[in-house]
């Protein structure tokens, strides 16, 4: 992770800029993975 920090510098903030990280990570990677099922089930909404 390029934009990890150390906790020593910014504290419990640097946990917390880890997580958004991963999950907007997560979030997209999962995009493509719903758009995909979504046009598998005949295009329904959610």
């Amino acid at each position: 992770m390029i934009f990890a920090l150390e906790p020593s510098e910014l504290g419990v903030s640097g946990f917390t800029i880890n997580l958004i990280l991963i999950i907007s990570i997560i979030i997209l990677l999962g995009l493509p993975a719903i758009f995909l099922s979504r046009q598998a089930k005949g295009k329904k909404a959610f």
